[in-house]
C-alpha cells in the first residue's frame, strides 16, 4: 500500500508540474502577444519631438484659432474633443475675447484660405495684423501660445500661407506639425534655429493623442 500511495503522490506531483509549465508557456505566449501590439500601435502613432527646449506644460480651456480662415482650426477643436481636450473654436477672435475667456493655452492655426478670407471680409494682412495683437495680449496674460501647421504641404503653396507661418510660429511656446506639413524639414529647421521645441504628430488625426499628454 506504501508503493502504491508513493507512486500516486508522484504522478500527482509530475502533473502538478506539467500544468504549471503548460500555464507558464500560455502566460508568456499572450505577454509576447500584448507586447508585440503595443509596438505596433507606438509605430502606428509615432511622434516627434525636436528642438532644444522642453516640451511646455499646457493648460485647460484651449482656444483656438486661424491665421489665414483655413478649416484647420474646425479639425482641430474635433481631434480636441476626441481626445477630451476642452477647446473652443472662434474664427475671428480677438484680444478682448481672449483677455475675457479665461483661456490658458491659444492655438493658432497656419496655412491660408482664399476662400475663408473671402467669406469672412477679410485679407492676409489683416488676419496678421489681427494675430499678432492675439500673440501680444497672450504673453501679457501668461497665455501658452501654440502655433500649429495640420493640414499638409497643401496650406504651404505661395506667400501668403508663408506670411502666415511666418508670422506665428517663431512668437510660439510650441510648434505643433504633422510630417506631411514638414516633409521637406521646414519646421524641424525652424525648431533647431528659434530653440522653440516641435511636435510632430503623424497626421491631423493624431494631434489630440500627441497633445494630451502635455496637458496631465
Amino acid at each position: 500500500m506504501f508503493f502504491f500511495a508513493v507512486i500516486f503522490k508522484y504522478s500527482n506531483q509530475r502533473k502538478y508540474f506539467q500544468w504549471e509549465k503548460i500555464r507558464g508557456e500560455v502566460f508568456m505566449k499572450k505577454f509576447f502577444k500584448i507586447l508585440f501590439l503595443v509596438i505596433i500601435f507606438c509605430l502606428l502613432s509615432t511622434v516627434f519631438f525636436c528642438g532644444e527646449s522642453e516640451l511646455p506644460n499646457l493648460q485647460m480651456p484651449v482656444v483656438v484659432t486661424p491665421c489665414g480662415q483655413s478649416p484647420g482650426a474646425l479639425m482641430f477643436r474635433l481631434v480636441c474633443m476626441r481626445s477630451k481636450i476642452t477647446c473652443k473654436e472662434i474664427p475671428l477672435l480677438n484680444s478682448e475675447e481672449l483677455k475675457n475667456g479665461g483661456y490658458k493655452t491659444l492655438v493658432i492655426i497656419t496655412g491660408t484660405s482664399g476662400k475663408g478670407m473671402g467669406a469672412a471680409g477679410i485679407d492676409i494682412n489683416q488676419e496678421i495684423k489681427r494675430v499678432k495683437e492675439l500673440i501680444s495680449t497672450a504673453k501679457e496674460l501668461g497665455i501658452k501660445i501654440i502655433g500649429a501647421h495640420i493640414e499638409g504641404m497643401a496650406r504651404r503653396v505661395d506667400s501668403m500661407d508663408a506670411a502666415s507661418i511666418e508670422s506665428v510660429m517663431p512668437e510660439s511656446d510650441l510648434i505643433l506639425v504633422i510630417e506631411d506639413s514638414n516633409s521637406d524639414g521646414y519646421f524641424t529647421k525652424l525648431s533647431d534655429e528659434t530653440g522653440i521645441p516641435a511636435l510632430i504628430a503623424k497626421d491631423s488625426m493624431g494631434v489630440g493623442n500627441a497633445l494630451k499628454p502635455l496637458f496631465e
